[in-house]
């Protein structure tokens, strides 16, 4: 749909987040896929993808985070889907049923915080 996207990522003790922004589809993918697998050869505590900056998003984008999901969990590790999320990308979770099926949380701070008190409680 368009070349618009860009992919920024944080590294940190907590947590590595993938900052998302544009639009998410077949065309344009492979920068977030790139991304997604830098995050796992890191092993941090929690990866989060920020999907805040995100205006579209196609089958493409959910086929990616729900096979993240079931990545992550087998390997006993923690994945966040970060919003505020524009309407487009929530009507895409809530009309498919993966909203059910993710790890959605308010905003990437919450994620890292979270991760943060997981940590702490080790």
């Amino acid at each position: 749909m368009s070349d618009e996207q860009m992919v920024t990522v944080r590294e940190g003790a907590q947590a590595f987040v993938l900052e998302v922004a544009g639009e998410i589809d077949i065309d344009t993918v492979d920068a977030l896929e790139e991304g997604m697998a830098r995050a796992w050869e890191v092993n941090a505590p929690v990866t989060v993808v920020d999907l805040s900056g995100i205006r579209f998003a196609d089958s493409s984008l959910l086929n990616l985070l729900l096979e993240a999901q079931v990545r992550y969990s087998a390997a006993g590790r923690r994945l966040a889907v970060a919003g505020p999320f524009h309407d487009a990308v929530r009507r895409l979770f809530d009309l498919t049923g993966t909203a059910d099926h993710l790890p959605l949380t308010e905003d990437a701070e919450a994620a890292v915080r979270g991760a943060a008190s997981d940590t702490d409680r080790r």
